[in-house]
């Protein structure tokens, strides 16, 4: 009844043009040598040049890594810790989307940490924190900037899995919606979603309690509002602000509450397909609330009324269904799969249960899920969502 609540975040700065302050906050940190991890679009986007111009303002001495791939495999990482551990950095900043963010999170850790990313897949087992952090995310979606989480693809098995340990969470994070401007539509569409989940799932899991519940709502209600128009024009400065703000609440929730069953299965499909995140979450986010819906109905009551739903007059049950068909709405809106059948994925007996498996090996998500599952549960979670 009475619930002890941890309640986590780095040092946050959120407006417009905030970037500006990199400098300053590199300079509290005690940066000598600062090491700037981002990637090749963010640099030809121009956005790099916003950090860089404030770094140096302040007399501050860079390198620059944007040796980056489009998926977040491991060897990745190990190569920019490599560089990093070489070059004796003070400061690492993240400049990019979630992936970007992730590696410099990682190789941070790694010039303090022995081994390498594979030792450390699984709850709190980086023992010391790296070099001081600054998460500049380029996209309103992830959450990087601000969770202790990071997400890689094993080199082995080509399977997603997470690092998660206090000792990743940011210094800082600098949340500047100018910089989300250059998002092309569909990453602003798969980014929103990403965000809206990390509202959306806690909210009906077993790791919600009143304090992130009240933050979800809100998230889910401002993403839902605004991500469209970002989506139809990144012009839209309203827009673009007020969908990196749902990102930013939604990412408390996802910080401390914690994601569950979406996430468990999206990381073997993910790793399988190398689709993005927010698009292999967004096809099979129907199947899996309509899993859990029986457990959580009058969350989902309150989900669909967060969404913009009339359920004056409604039972709770047909007022849950009318957040199912919201989200259908929403995802259909911003031409997001809606099913696995969507993301192209092939519907194979074998596949599906090797799937199942890697997903209820994922304990560390479903044990916060709304209802108990079974390998077998999983395996018709997955069917329904073709």
């Amino acid at each position: 009844m009475f619930q002890t609540i941890p309640f986590n975040t780095p040092d946050i700065l959120f407006g417009m043009d905030v970037v500006s302050k990199v400098g300053d906050y590199a300079k509290k940190l005690g940066a000598g040598r600062i090491l700037l991890i981002t990637g090749p679009h963010v640099s030809k986007a121009g956005i790099a040049e916003k950090v860089i111009s404030s770094l140096k303002a302040k007399s501050l001495e860079f390198e620059i890594y944007d040796r980056m791939e489009q998926e977040p495999y491991t060897t990745v990482v190990e190569r920019a810790a490599e560089v990093a551990r070489e070059g004796k950095f003070l400061v690492f900043i993240g400049l990019g989307g979630g992936s970007v963010m992730d590696v410099a999170k990682m190789a941070s850790a790694l010039t303090t940490n022995p081994g390498v990313t594979k030792d450390y897949f699984g709850v709190e087992k980086v023992a010391r924190r790296g070099k001081p952090t600054i998460m500049i995310p380029t996209t309103a979606g992830t959450g990087a900037e601000i969770t202790k989480h990071a997400i890689f693809v094993d080199v082995e098995d080509h399977v997603k899995k997470a690092v998660a340990s206090q000792a990743l969470q940011p210094n800082v994070a600098l949340i500047d919606p100018m910089l989300t401007i250059t998002s092309p539509p569909q990453v602003t569409a798969a980014a929103g979603i990403d965000a809206f989940i990390h509202a959306a799932e806690p909210f009906v899991s077993q790791g919600a309690n009143p304090l992130t519940d009240a933050i979800a709502i809100n998230a889910m209600s401002m993403i839902t509002r605004w991500v469209g128009p970002a989506y139809a024009d990144g012009r839209d400065l309203e827009a673009r602000y007020y969908v990196a703000m749902g990102s930013m609440m939604s990412s408390f929730v996802l910080q401390n509450s914690g994601t569950s069953l979406i996430h468990a299965i999206a990381y073997p499909i993910g790793g399988e397909y190398h689709t993005s995140h927010g698009t292999t979450l967004s096809a099979l986010m129907p199947s899996c609330f309509e899993y859990i819906k029986v457990a959580k109905t009058p969350k989902f009551a309150e989900m669909a009324e967060a969404m913009g739903e009339n359920i004056y007059g409604l039972s709770e049950r047909e007022a849950a269904d009318k957040a199912i068909e919201a989200i259908r709405a929403l995802l259909k809106n911003l031409d997001l799969p809606g099913s696995l059948k969507d993301l192209g994925a092939v519907q194979e007996e074998s596949r599906v249960k090797r799937w199942a498996i890697d997903a209820h090996k994922e304990q560390r998500l479903l044990s916060r899920c709304a209802r108990q599952l079974t390998v077998e549960d999983i395996i018709k979670i997955i069917n329904n969502a073709f």
